[in-house]
């Protein structure tokens, strides 16, 4: 009998190391709205990499999931502009220091956002869906991690579309 309960107590231990070690590395996050279609769909389940940004910095083109202060949850975004850049979106298109980028994701936006400037440390994001999603000034440390694979539904199961220039 006591073999039987040594054994239920190191699964057990062994269980909960390793859930520990997965929730410390990754995120799972459920993708609630229209804000990120047509890259991303509601109702989407994906795994944000942790320690994607521990020896390194986001990235324009990274999909992120954030913390906003504004509607006090989590969010799954584009980073678009990086820390010391002015940013403006005029007629859907996104301009870093006066240059368009060249955004081969984005499809069908015609919104506007006044110019903005970066603070140093923080990112500006916006969804790519840029006809109803928002935009946010996020500090580094708000981001979760970097959106790198969705499992569910299995039909769009598959790496995330980020985009490096």
């Amino acid at each position: 009998m006591k073999n039987v309960a040594r054994e239920v107590i190191i699964t057990v231990l062994l269980a909960l190391v390793i859930f520990m070690g997965i929730q410390t590395v990754a995120y799972n996050y459920e993708v609630s709205g229209q804000s990120m279609e047509t890259n991303l769909h509601n109702g989407q389940f994906v795994m944000t990499n942790k320690i994607a940004y521990w020896f390194d910095h986001p990235q324009r083109g990274d999909i992120v999931v954030y913390y906003s202060n504004r509607v006090n949850h989590h969010v799954i975004h584009r980073v678009v502009g990086l820390p010391g850049e002015r940013v403006a979106i005029k007629s859907g298109d996104v301009y870093i220091d006066g240059e368009k980028l060249e955004e081969p994701y984005i499809r069908d936006s015609s919104r506007s956002i006044p110019s903005q400037m970066v603070p140093e440390g923080q990112y500006y994001i916006v969804g790519d869906n840029r006809n109803v999603t928002s935009w946010e000034i996020v500090p580094e440390e708000d981001i979760v991690g970097n959106a790198w694979f969705c499992y569910w539904p299995m039909s769009e199961w598959g790496s995330i579309p980020n985009y490096s220039w």
